[in-house]
C-alpha cells in the first residue's frame, strides 16, 4: 500500500513517516490487491492537541480513522487498531452478504 502522508500546521519528520509507514503496511494481510491501494495520513496540530487522519479507500467502501491524543507515536498506533478492526468487520459483512444472497438464490430454484 502507497501511503501519502501530510502535515497541517506542522513538519513531519523522516521518523514520523517511517513509523507510519511501516504501521499502515500491518494492513497490506488484510487488503486485497495492497499494492493498488494509495491511503493518505493527515496529521494535524492544534496546539497541545495532535489529531491524525488515515483515509483508504477500497473497491467496496472507505477506511476512515480520526484519532487524538498528546503523543503522535500513541495515536499511530491506537488509529491502525481501530482501521484494523473495521477492515475485519467489513470482510465479515461483505461475506456474510455474499453467502445469504447465493442461499437465496439457490431457495428460488
Amino acid at each position: 500500500m502507497e501511503l501519502n502522508i501530510r502535515g497541517e500546521k506542522t513538519n513531519i519528520t523522516e521518523a514520523m513517516k517511517q513509523y507510519a509507514e511501516e504501521k499502515i503496511q500491518k494492513l497490506n494481510k488484510y487488503l486485497e490487491d495492497s499494492e493498488t491501494i494509495t491511503g493518505t495520513l493527515l496529521f494535524k496540530v492544534y496546539g497541545p492537541k495532535q489529531i491524525i487522519e488515515v483515509t483508504i479507500p477500497l473497491k467496496n467502501c472507505t477506511l476512515r480513522v480520526e484519532e487524538e491524543g498528546h503523543d503522535f507515536y500513541a495515536i499511530i498506533d491506537t488509529g491502525i487498531d481501530k482501521l484494523e478492526r473495521q477492515i475485519k468487520k467489513n470482510k465479515t459483512r461483505s461475506v456474510s452478504y455474499t453467502h445469504l444472497r447465493a442461499h437465496e438464490t439457490s431457495q428460488d430454484l
